[in-house]
């Protein structure tokens, strides 16, 4: 994904023409956004199994108080 970042962006900077310039920016924006969102996913899968079983322990300790 890296890779057709750089290769959009190489041809961005050689593009003369506004539209297509507008183009390929909406690309590589919308590419850069997908690489975020597949960032924010993985921390959350990471992170939820552990926030819920923090929870869990959190109840069952007062449920036994």
């Amino acid at each position: 994904m890296f890779r057709e970042i750089e290769a959009l962006q190489a041809k961005l900077n050689e593009t003369v023409d506004e539209d297509e310039q507008r183009a390929l920016e909406e690309d590589v924006t919308g590419k850069i956004l997908w690489l975020c969102w597949c960032g924010i996913c993985a921390e959350v899968d990471e992170l939820l199994p552990k926030v819920l079983d923090y929870l869990q322990r959190e109840a069952d300790m007062r449920d036994h108080a």
